[in-house]
């Protein structure tokens, strides 16, 4: 800080710290009347002055006044001081970007091939919306987006939706633990792109989520500018400018999470209902997963009990292989991280035959059981190997200290989180000797009753998705806990 001698001599800290302030507040006064070059000086003389902990906020108006002046390394260099001051502040980040994307724009206008470029960029031209169609707000705000993808300049600032305009990232939050060969096999969307080029799964629902995701935006925004008002920053229009298709991306990319959640859920509780699905009680392997009648009774007739309980349900020669599938499999990092847990999804049991036998020999018994449950009980359960969905089988396992949430693995009928699951069925493998903890909690939505049952090696547990609150107790040990979880689709409530 430089201080300014007063005529005996002195200095005194706190009229140069009032100094610098009043300093700040002129520039902002110049600012506002478009006198830039003044402003500068004003926030030249400020910054000598400020303390520390305020000169990024000094470095920034300086900054927009140069961008306005169109010196725009000048306002680069600026918006970089104060980010180095203040790495977190997030009105130095878009400031920032607003003046790379001027420079982009401005580099590109004496570029030659800009025009070519441009013309091949799109095919074709959207059909015009006629004024009186009631939802030309929406269409037109969700054209945009689709525009801003096509964007090389669309935002390097953290958040959801530039997690989703990357695959990697977006494979991760819309199919967490699936893999990417199963992605693949069912033709699913690996992209923001794909997936906003699907009009016929996702457009309509999309559009008509765009007047709240603009709403929420405009909150958003608003808020943004107040905090900045109430300290004495200025948004200027070019920072709103870039700022506002940033925040209003973000806030999509948020519904749109929601949004596929919902999409999804409804498509498998179509599917529940599809009579092509139904596990034939009359099939042969409909004879070979039977489930002792005392503990189905319990379960689906008397309906005493929230689980079920079946031990030995392997037999112990399977223990040791098990665990050396798992382990293997967990080694080559096919375990994708998922919450709080790592899991892997698999349709059926053909993508682990080769390598990991003992774990395909007990997801094929374990699709056995629909047919054997509805032969013995009239389920109404579905062949899930036809069905073909990536996520009703998955071996999940829990490291030294984590643990499953509480969970209701379907939501009541004609829920919007109906996902046509009936039937959860869990197999602890357990992991070695000294494992502890990992305990399934369940507890009855009806009685309000919690249940834990401990994590027994060979042991398979039985409950009804729609109606038990589920959870994971954590892992006390230093040995990991496998489980492989099997959800069934049902055409009717059990």
């Amino acid at each position: 800080m430089v201080l300014q001698a007063t005529a005996d001599g002195s200095f005194d800290a706190d009229a140069a710290g009032d100094d610098w302030a009043a300093l700040k507040t002129d520039g902002n006064g110049l600012f506002a009347k478009k006198d830039y070059v003044g402003a500068i000086d004003a926030y030249a003389r400020a910054l000598a002055a400020a303390p520390k902990d305020q000169q990024h906020l000094v470095l920034g108006n300086r900054s927009s006044c140069y961008f306005q002046l169109q010196r725009y390394s000048d306002a680069l260099a600026d918006a970089n001081a104060a980010l180095a001051l203040q790495p977190q502040w997030e009105k130095g980040r878009a400031r920032k970007q607003c003046i790379l994307k001027a420079m982009a724009v401005s580099k590109a206008a004496t570029a030659t091939t800009t025009a070519k470029a441009l013309r091949g960029l799109y095919v074709e031209k959207d059909p015009v919306v006629p004024d009186a169609d009631a939802t030309k707000p929406a269409q037109m705000l969700w054209r945009r987006l689709k525009q801003s993808l096509a964007s090389q300049h669309q935002g390097c600032l953290d958040g959801i939706f530039a997690k989703l305009s990357n695959e990697r990232d977006f494979v991760q939050l819309v199919y967490p633990g699936i893999s990417a060969e199963d992605i693949q096999r069912q033709q699913l969307p690996r992209s923001l792109r794909q997936l906003l080029a699907d009009a016929a799964t996702y457009e309509s629902e999309l559009i008509a989520l765009m007047p709240k995701v603009e709403a929420k935006a405009n909150l958003v925004l608003g808020n943004v500018k107040a905090k900045g008002a109430a300290q004495g920053e200025i948004m200027d229009a070019a920072t709103e400018a870039v700022l506002r298709p940033q925040v209003f991306n973000e806030a999509f990319a948020r519904e749109l999470l929601s949004m596929i959640q919902r999409v999804n859920t409804h498509k498998h509780a179509l599917l529940a209902q599809d009579a092509r699905f139904l596990a034939s009680p009359d099939a042969e392997c409909a004879h070979l997963a039977r489930i002792d009648d005392h503990v189905g009774d319990r379960l689906f007739r008397s309906c005493t009990v929230a689980c079920g309980v079946l031990d030995s349900f392997m037999g112990d020669e399977y223990i040791p292989l098990l665990r050396s599938d798992a382990l293997r499999l967990r080694k080559q990092g096919k375990l994708l991280p998922v919450g709080p847990h790592a899991m892997r999804f698999w349709t059926t049991e053909s993508s682990l035959s080769d390598d990991f036998p003992a774990l395909a020999d007990v997801v094929e018994k374990l699709h056995m059981l629909p047919f054997a449950l509805n032969r013995q009980f009239d389920l109404r359960l579905c062949d899930e190997a036809k069905m073909e969905v990536a996520c009703s089988t998955s071996l999940v396992c829990l490291e030294t200290g984590q643990s499953q949430p509480r969970r209701l693995d379907c939501g009541p009928p004609g829920d919007p989180n109906d996902n046509g699951y009936k039937l959860t069925c869990v197999y602890c493998l357990g992991g070695d000797e000294t494992v502890s903890g990992g305990d399934l909690e369940v507890t009855s939505l009806s009685s309000g009753v919690a249940t834990v049952f401990a994590a027994t090696t060979d042991c398979l547990w039985l409950y009804k998705s729609q109606e038990v609150l589920n959870a994971l107790t954590p892992v006390t040990s230093s040995s990991p806990m496998f489980y492989l979880v099997f959800r069934i689709h049902g055409m009717v409530p059990l």
